[in-house]
C-alpha cells in the first residue's frame, strides 16, 4: 500500500475539508479491541467533536496524517494518524521494570501510595489510530506516522535554535493488556503503571495503563 504523510499544526486541523472523516476514523479505530483481554464499550468515543483533538493538543501540538489516493476519483483517503502534545505528568505512577513488571522492592510496602513516582518526559505521543480492517494493519503505517512525528519534533527544535544534543523523551500512555506488547516492540520501555477502574476510557472492567518512553536523539 502506497501512502503519503502530511503534518498539520493543531490550529489547522478544524479547517481541513476531511476533518469529519478524520474524527469518524479515530473513533472507529478506538472501538476496535485488538485483544480479548480487556473489554470496552462498543460506543467508545475518543473525539466527541471535530475540534476536540485540536483543543487537546494545544497551541504547540501537531498531527501527522497518512493518506492514500482513491483510484476511482483521485481523492485522498485517510489511513492513519498520530499526534504529539506536551507531556503532562500527574506523578501517580507505580514503579515498574522496563518490561512492565512491578518493582518487587515496592510491592512489599503496605502503603504503595508512598512510592508513587513522577515519570518526567518532554512530549506525548497520543491518538495513534488506523481505520478498522486488516488491510491497514501490519503495513507499517503506524510506525511511519510515529517517525514523522519524531522528525517534526527535531525540525521544530532546530528551527527554534533549541539544543538537541541531549535525547528528548517521547512518552505515551497505553492500555497494557491491549496494546502494551506492540509498543514494547516499537522500542518503548515502561517507566510506570496505574491501575484504572471500570469506566475509565469507556472500559467495562479494570485495566492497567503503562507510561512508556522512547528517547529521541538528533
Amino acid at each position: 500500500m502506497d501512502f503519503h504523510i502530511k503534518v498539520y499544526a493543531s490550529s489547522a486541523l478544524p479547517n481541513q475539508p476531511w476533518i469529519s472523516d478524520f474524527t469518524s476514523m479515530v473513533n472507529a479505530s478506538y472501538r476496535v479491541s485488538h485483544t480479548a483481554k480487556i473489554k470496552f464499550s462498543t460506543n467508545k468515543t475518543r473525539l466527541h467533536t471535530d475540534s476536540a483533538l485540536s483543543e487537546e493538543l494545544g497551541a504547540d501540538g501537531f498531527t501527522a496524517v497518512a493518506f492514500i489516493e482513491d483510484a476511482e476519483d483521485q481523492t485522498p483517503k485517510l489511513v492513519g494518524t498520530a499526534s504529539i502534545k506536551k507531556w503532562k505528568d500527574d506523578g501517580l505512577w507505580m514503579p515498574t521494570t522496563k518490561n512492565g513488571h512491578e518493582d518487587a522492592a515496592n510491592t512489599r510496602c503496605v502503603d504503595q501510595m508512598l512510592h508513587r513516582q513522577a515519570c518526567p518526559g518532554d512530549y506525548e505521543l497520543a491518538v495513534v489510530a488506523l481505520p478498522p480492517g486488516p488491510q491497514y494493519r501490519g503495513r507499517g503505517i503506524a510506525g511511519h506516522l510515529v517517525r514523522a512525528c519524531e522528525e517534526e519534533i527535531l525540525r521544530r527544535h532546530r528551527v527554534n535554535g533549541k539544543d538537541v544534543s541531549s535525547p528528548l523523551r517521547i512518552m505515551t500512555r497505553v492500555n497494557k493488556e491491549d496494546t502494551g506488547g506492540y509498543w514494547l516492540k516499537q522500542g518503548f520501555t515502561v517507566v510506570g503503571s496505574q491501575r484504572r477502574p471500570k469506566g475509565f476510557w469507556d472500559s467495562l472492567e479494570e485495566f492497567t495503563i503503562w507510561a512508556m518512553v522512547r528517547e529521541l536523539s538528533a
